[in-house]
C-alpha cells in the first residue's frame, strides 16, 4: 500500500475493492476490538480462510512514521520510522501485541497512543461511512464533547482528576 498523505488522505474505490478492510485493519492494530467499529460479527472472523486454506492466525503491521512542521509551517514526513505497532489474533480468539516486534500489553500499545496524541477509546477516533450525517446533525455542546475528546483533553482532564485524587489519599494518610 502507498503511504497515506501528510495533511489528508481519502481512500476512495469500488464497492468491494477493500476500503473498509483498510479501516478495520487499522483499527485491530491499533487495539479497537468492539465489533460496532470493525466489520465482524466475532474477531476470529477477521482470520482469511477458505475450503482450501485454513490458517490459525493473522498478523497486521502498522508503522509509524516521524512528522515535523518546517519554517514555512509545512507538515513533512521524515524517512525514518516511529515505531511499529502489529497485532496477531489466534482462531482461538487470543490476541498478542508487539511493539517494536516486543510482546507487550495491550495496556502499553493505548499508553503509547495517548503519548503521541492517538485517543482509539474515543468514540469519534474514526467517523465511518454512514456516521457522518450524525456528526452533522450534533447540537454545539456535542460538538465540543467530540472536539475535547478527539484532541485528548477529556483524557487527561480524567487522568488529572485521578492523580488529585490520589494525592488527597496520600495526604489523609500522611496526616494518620
Amino acid at each position: 500500500m502507498k503511504n497515506f498523505g501528510v495533511n489528508f488522505t481519502a481512500i476512495t474505490g469500488n464497492n468491494g475493492c477493500g476500503k473498509s478492510n483498510i479501516l478495520d485493519s487499522i483499527c485491530f492494530v491499533l487495539g479497537i476490538s468492539y465489533l460496532n467499529v470493525i466489520r465482524a460479527s466475532k474477531i476470529e472472523d477477521l482470520i482469511n480462510s477458505d475450503e482450501n486454506i485454513k490458517l490459525n492466525s493473522a498478523r497486521v503491521a502498522l508503522t509509524l512514521k516521524k512528522l515535523e512542521i518546517n519554517k514555512s509551517n509545512e507538515k513533512i514526513l521524515k524517512n525514518e520510522i516511529l515505531i511499529s505497532i502489529s497485532r496477531k489474533i489466534f482462531f482461538t480468539g487470543k490476541n498478542r501485541y508487539f511493539l517494536e516486534n516486543k510482546k507487550v500489553t495491550p495496556t502499553k500499545i493505548l499508553n503509547f497512543l495517548y503519548s503521541i496524541n492517538l485517543n482509539i477509546t474515543n468514540p469519534h477516533f474514526l467517523i465511518h461511512q454512514g456516521h457522518i450525517s450524525k456528526v452533522l446533525s450534533m447540537k454545539h455542546f456535542e460538538l465540543l464533547e467530540l472536539v475535547e475528546n478527539s484532541i485528548g483533553t477529556k483524557l487527561f482532564e480524567a487522568k488529572k482528576k485521578s492523580a488529585l485524587e490520589t494525592l488527597r489519599e496520600e495526604k489523609k494518610t500522611e496526616i494518620n
